[in-house]
């Protein structure tokens, strides 16, 4: 273990996500991006999910990053944009280690031939024997199947923060009987970054990844994000763990 400990420092950070689940480490993944930006800035409108920017998310999503970025094993993804790495740094007192923010998500075509990393990762979610439990909206659904997942609480695709946080918050816990044996999926938008928060809490434990629009294709067989593979090519990487 301390000799896996010392190569984590030279991992990519999927490759450091995927260490962490194999070998059942208690971590955080969590990625901010322009809309939690955005909604941290308090500026108004709403993000592409159709989730309106509030004073409430806002000051929820600056209290998340600054408790977060600080839990052992936790890492940090930022949108690729000097302003915003600035701002959430000026939130902490301590410097961030960002982590990749596509950590988990794959969004260029080029990763289906040069690189298994992702096709690792997923694989160590679906093999893990933790109790596996997916946030998400009911599209996301067949997600259960691809990676044997244990639990599904549904939200709202587009605004379930405002009306139904303690609701999702309480359904996601009573979920969790040892949080040593527990890893928690997100695919539940900026709300999402608060939830983790206070789960962590609960249950400094678990295992949790901030997935996003991770398994959109996989589950949907639509495309969410721009250069996001077609659903034959990524079957056809993910085969291994597929069959």
């Amino acid at each position: 273990m301390l000799f896996g400990l010392i190569l984590v420092g030279y991992m990519n950070s999927t490759q450091k996500l995927t260490w962490y689940i194999k070998n059942s480490i208690p971590c955080m993944f969590i990625k901010y991006g322009d809309g939690e930006y955005n909604a941290a800035n308090f500026y108004k409108g709403g993000n592409c999910d159709g989730t309106p920017y509030t004073e409430r998310l806002g000051n929820s999503i600056r209290s998340s990053f600054a408790y977060n970025s600080e839990q052992p094993n936790a890492m940090i993804g930022c949108w690729y944009d000097i302003s915003n790495t600035s701002f959430w740094q000026s939130l902490v007192k301590d410097p961030i280690t960002w982590a990749d923010y596509h950590t988990v998500i794959i969004d260029n075509k080029k990763e289906l031939s040069h690189s298994t990393d992702k096709l690792e990762l997923f694989k160590s979610i679906k093999e893990s024997t933790r109790k596996k439990i997916y946030v998400a909206n009911a599209s996301m659904y067949k997600a259960c199947q691809i990676f044997s997942l244990d639990a599904f609480v549904d939200v709202d695709p587009s605004n379930w923060f405002e009306e139904e946080y303690e609701t999702i918050l309480e359904s996601v816990s009573v979920e969790v009987s040892d949080d040593a044996n527990t890893l928690i999926l997100t695919s539940a938008g900026m709300g999402a970054k608060s939830l983790i928060s206070d789960l962590h809490k609960k249950f400094p434990r678990a295992i949790y990844i901030d997935v996003g629009s991770a398994f959109d294709m996989l589950c949907t067989r639509k495309a969410t994000r721009d250069c996001t593979p077609y659903y034959e090519e990524l079957c056809e990487y993910l085969k291994p763990m597929l069959e």
